[in-house]
């Protein structure tokens, strides 16, 4: 087993629209990241694969299209659970900005992964 990562704060503030917060650099396998979106911009439509997400929604409203399920609306606070394998796009309808932190973590272990 491989030795577990240090503990570690990261500030919720940075350039761009996207901010890594955890990667294979210093996580073992929850990857996590902050998304600012202006009004009317979205995530892009992507699937979730092998991984289940949570979006925490920061500041502003986001409206998460979830294949299969409709549109599901979230006014900060709030969080939005996205199981594995669903396509899904996250959307900022405005009028401000949206912020939101993404987690995703595998919902199977590795193999070589004995934890």
């Amino acid at each position: 087993m491989a030795e577990p990562h240090a503990p570690f704060a990261v500030p919720l503030a940075g350039p761009g629209p996207h901010l890594p917060l955890l990667t294979a650099d210093n996580a073992r396998r929850m990857r996590a990241g902050l998304v600012t979106l202006a009004p009317g911009a979205s995530s892009g439509r992507h699937s979730t694969e092998g991984y289940e997400e949570l979006l925490v929604v920061l500041a502003g409203r986001a409206e998460v299209e979830i294949e299969g399920h409709g549109p599901l609306a979230a006014a900060a606070p709030a969080a939005v659970y996205i199981p594995p394998r669903t396509f899904h796009n996250v959307v900022n309808p405005g009028p401000g900005e949206a912020r939101y932190v993404y987690s995703v973590a595998p919902t199977a272990a590795p193999e070589t992964d004995t934890q």
